[in-house]
């Protein structure tokens, strides 16, 4: 099998886990949305910043390690994994003793009950079965697939039942729970690998580890702490009505593109000594991301009144403007992983890590002069910001390759421009707002979308070899799947 034909294979599946995990994700967040309050939404929030973030402080990039290694030998997994362990299981105990500090901080009794209970999701993620990240370096997904089904088949069912009996954030934080339970025993069901624990190559992952755990923290701060300030600016409902927002502004990046892409740091590793091929892949994945994310970003912007609407109910309307606001953060976080993947295949973690010291430190001291402004006006100037920082990376990474930043930021804007003219097409011709106007133009939006740009794309890829290598395989995929869907076998 060709490498250009498993890459897509793999993001299919890829994509194929994410639709099929967020289609049960959306239905609960539809559900959950008309049984909890915003306060409740709050209440999630707040802990899932503060276990997230210790996650992120003993992570040692297990995943990027076993993906860019020469060779993942039986020492090499073993390693990784106990030291993921190691540091995860003393995090835990230290969150255990930090919960009276937390309790002062946020006084909210229910934040403290929350944390609590989901501290043990850290130490029980990291015992999963490291031959996963094997199955990533090798982009064979369908064990992934799988267990990505069942296991959130498995958290649907508890959340929703605990959700009607409940009717609190309870069933959120124990449905966590249980996802990571059944995430970790399927591991070892279905994965013939079993680890031991060994230190013998500590040394070598440690230098690779020390500054993942540095970049990660950092990374990760950057990335929510709009969430930490408006915990701290705004009220517990207003948090849990940003969250929402952001759930599902940020969703298509999260569940669509990045797995769409994530094959591609795989391709990066392999070429990273070849500048010319390098910038090609990279060329290629910024048009891909591109075109994927912009057409999330001019629906939602434009119909984000409507989305919320009749997706979440009128206790959610004032979460709109948010999800309007979000709109460049999607483009943004879309961008900014693709980009972190590269530095990560070229060993530039160092610089990931000043890139994002320097972006937190700028967007936090914007959004410490704004704390005023109402909440809508805060989102957007954190959106606005986080894009700026993200062009000036691309600008970074273009130098890294030797790549043109102008061509790279056109082959980025150009989706963009499509997108927003076809969008804006569509709405001209509704006369109203209803729930069936909206799917039709949805529908309408997403076919003209395509249309425009594979023609653009056909007309381009007689002058450019990547539009011609996107058109290409675009049309060899449409012809695979009708040959699929005729029962013609080649």
């Amino acid at each position: 099998m060709s490498m250009t034909r498993k890459l897509f294979q793999s993001s299919g599946l890829l994509v194929g886990i994410r639709l099929f995990q967020r289609s049960l994700g959306l239905v609960s967040t539809l559900i959950l949305a008309r049984l909890l309050t915003p306060t409740d939404f709050g209440i999630v929030a707040v802990a899932a910043l503060i276990i997230h973030f210790s996650e992120v402080l003993s992570n040692t990039g297990i995943q990027q390690y076993l993906v860019q290694a020469d060779e993942a030998t039986d020492e090499v997994v073993n390693t990784a994994w106990t030291l993921d362990i190691l540091l995860k299981v003393s995090l835990c105990c230290l969150l255990y003793i930090a919960l009276p500090g937390i309790h002062w901080f946020y006084e909210d009794p229910n934040i403290i009950y929350a944390v609590g209970t989901l501290i043990p999701v850290i130490a029980i993620r990291a015992i999963t079965n490291p031959e996963l990240h094997i199955q990533r370096r090798n982009l064979s997904y369908k064990i992934i697939f799988r267990i990505g089904v069942i296991q959130k088949l498995v958290s649907f069912a508890v959340v929703i039942v605990i959700a009607f009996q409940t009717r609190s954030f309870w069933a959120i934080v124990i449905g966590d729970l249980v996802s990571s339970v059944v995430g970790v025993l399927l591991s070892y069901y279905y994965c013939k690998r079993r680890p031991r624990l060994s230190l013998r190559n500590v040394g070598k992952q440690w230098v690779f580890s020390r500054w993942m755990l540095a970049r990660g923290s950092i990374g990760y701060l950057r990335a929510q702490i709009d969430t930490l300030l408006i915990s701290q600016f705004y009220s517990l409902s207003q948090l849990g009505k940003f969250n929402i927002a952001r759930e599902f502004t940020i969703m298509p990046a999260t569940e669509v593109i990045q797995p769409a892409v994530e094959p591609l740091l795989a391709t990066f590793s392999s070429v990273r000594t070849d500048k010319l091929r390098i910038a090609q892949q990279v060329s290629l994945a910024l048009l891909l991301i591109s075109a994927f994310t912009a057409p999330f970003v001019a629906f939602i912007f434009q119909f984000h009144q409507a989305i919320v609407l009749y997706l979440l109910g009128e206790q959610w309307v004032e979460a709109a403007p948010l999800m309007q606001a979000m709109t460049p953060l999607l483009f943004a976080f879309a961008l900014g992983g693709i980009l972190n993947n590269l530095c990560f295949a070229l060993a530039k973690v160092k610089a990931v890590f000043w890139y994002d010291l320097l972006s937190l430190t700028l967007i936090a001291l914007v959004l410490f002069s704004v704390q005023g402004f109402s909440i809508d006006s805060f989102v957007w100037v954190r959106s606005i910001v986080g894009l700026a920082m993200v062009a000036a990376f691309l600008f970074v990474c273009s130098r890294l390759i030797s790549a043109s930043f102008f061509a790279q930021l056109l082959l980025l804007t150009t989706p963009l421009l499509v997108s927003f003219a076809t969008v804006q097409l569509v709405d001209s011709f509704s006369s109203n707002q209803n729930c069936p106007t909206l799917v039709l133009n949805g529908v309408v939006f997403a076919v003209l979308y395509s249309i425009l740009m594979l023609g653009l794309a056909a007309m381009l890829s007689k002058h450019s070899a990547t539009w011609n290598y996107v058109y290409e395989s675009s049309m060899g995929l449409l012809k695979q799947l009708r040959q699929k869907m005729l029962g013609i076998n080649k």
